[in-house]
C-alpha cells in the first residue's frame, strides 16, 4: 500500500466521536507489520509499540487522535425527520444542505441536512439542524435509525492541485498516518528506544483517549500530533499565533505545556536534516491531547508538533502532502536522536 493510498484509507474511514472502532481496526492493521505488539483497549484506544530491546532504554510516545466531529440522533419527529445534536466542535452553518450518513449498527443510512430560507438570514446553531432520511413517519424512520446513531458529513478524499489534499477528519486522521509511518521509518533507521504509536478517541469531545493512553504507557516523553490552523487564506489572522502557512513544514507549538529541551531537540533534528519546519504560540491550553497527556500520573514530558490546515471542522478541510512528509520524517529522526544518555531536563547544561 503507498503512503497515498495510506492517507485515504484512514482518512475515508468512518469514526465519529464516542465510535470509533471502525478506523481503530484500520488503524491497528497499518500498524501491526511494523511492532512488536499492536493492543486495542477497551475504549478504542490502539497502541502500537516497538521495543529496542536494551535495558533502560527511554519510552516515547506518539500520540495522534483518530475520532473525527459528527452528528448523534437526538430523536425521531412524527414527521420522519431526525432530531440531532453535535458531537464535537462542529460549525453549525457549514451543514445545511450537505450529504450526511448515519450509522445504524452495521447499516448505512443516507441522508440530508435540511436547508430552508430561514437559515440564509439567521445564525444557525446545532439546535437548528434537522436531517432528512426520506421516512415517510416516524414509524417508518424507526426501521432504520434510533436514538444514539451517531452521523458524519457524506465527504471524502480528493487530490486537488500541486500536491493538495481535500478531505472531512483530516483532523485528525492525517496525523494518525503521520504517526504510524514515523514509528515504521524509526524502525527502519535503527531507533534505540522504545516507542508507542498511539491513536487515541474522543479527543473532540472529552480528550478521554490520551489521557487513558498515557496513563497506561507512562513514557519518558510523549508528543502529540495534531493539526493546527493555516493563517494562509482570506479571512485569517497570521498575528494570532504565528504566520502558519501550507507547504512550508510541519509546525512546532512553544506553549505552558510543550518541554522547551524537547522543542529544542526537534529543531537541531530538523536543522540537520534540512526538513523545513514552522513555529506558533498557545499560552495555555493548546486545545490538543498534549492537554491531557501533561498531566496524567506525575507529569508528562510533552511537546506538539503540528500539520497546517485550512477550513479546520469543515466539510472539506485542505493539507499539503508535502506537510505530512516532512512531519514523518521529523519525528522518525527525533526518534532515533533519543537513546538513555539523551538529557531532557531543561535546566540540565
Amino acid at each position: 500500500m503507498t503512503l497515498k493510498d495510506k492517507i485515504k484509507t484512514l482518512g475515508n474511514a468512518y469514526g465519529v466521536s464516542g465510535d470509533e472502532f471502525a478506523v481503530a481496526k484500520i488503524a491497528a492493521e497499518l500498524l501491526e507489520p511494523y511492532v512488536d505488539r499492536v493492543e486495542i483497549d477497551e475504549f478504542g484506544n490502539v497502541s502500537g509499540y516497538k521495543s529496542c530491546g536494551k535495558p533502560g532504554a527511554k519510552t516515547l510516545m506518539l500520540d495522534a487522535h483518530i475520532d473525527e466531529i459528527g452528528l448523534i440522533v437526538t430523536h425521531i419527529c412524527s414527521s420522519g425527520l431526525l432530531k440531532v445534536a453535535k458531537a464535537g466542535g462542529i460549525h453549525p452553518s457549514v451543514y445545511p444542505g450537505h450529504q450526511v450518513m448515519i450509522h445504524h449498527g452495521d447499516t448505512q443510512i443516507p441522508g440530508v441536512v435540511i436547508f430552508n430560507d430561514a437559515m440564509e438570514k439567521g445564525d444557525i446553531k446545532d439546535k437548528d439542524l434537522y436531517i432528512d432520511i426520506g421516512a415517510k413517519d416516524a414509524e417508518d424512520a424507526k426501521q432504520y435509525v434510533q436514538a444514539g446513531d451517531p452521523i458524519h458529513l457524506h465527504t471524502y478524499h480528493q487530490e486537488l492541485l500541486n500536491g493538495y489534499l481535500s478531505a472531512r477528519a483530516v483532523d485528525d486522521r492525517g496525523c494518525a498516518f503521520i504517526i504510524l509511518e514515523a514509528l515504521k521509518r524509526a524502525k527502519e533507521m535503527g531507533c534505540k528506544v522504545g516507542v508507542y504509536a498511539a491513536t487515541t478517541v474522543g479527543e473532540e469531545t472529552t480528550m478521554r483517549g490520551a489521557y487513558w493512553a498515557a496513563a497506561r504507557v507512562e513514557p519518558d516523553v510523549a508528543i502529540a500530533v495534531d493539526v493546527t490552523y493555516a493563517q494562509d487564506y482570506p479571512g485569517t489572522d497570521p498575528n494570532e499565533s504565528g504566520p502558519v502557512k501550507l507547504g512550508k513544514g510541519p509546525v512546532i507549538c512553544n506553549s505552558s505545556i510543550a518541554n522547551k529541551k524537547v522543542n529544542d531537540l526537534l529543531k537541531v533534528c530538523a536543522a540537520a536534516k534540512g526538513i523545513p519546519y514552522q513555529m506558533e504560540s498557545y499560552m495555555g491550553r493548546t486545545g490538543t491531547d498534549a492537554d491531557k497527556i501533561h498531566f496524567t500520573g506525575t507529569g508528562v514530558t510533552t511537546a506538539l508538533v503540528s500539520l497546517p490546515l485550512r477550513y479546520m471542522h469543515s466539510p472539506s478541510e485542505v493539507c499539503q502532502i508535502k506537510d505530512v512528509e516532512n512531519a514523518v520524517n521529523l519525528l522518525a529522526h527525533f526518534l532515533c536522536s533519543i537513546d538513555s544518555t539523551t538529557i531532557l531536563d531543561p535546566f540540565a547544561e
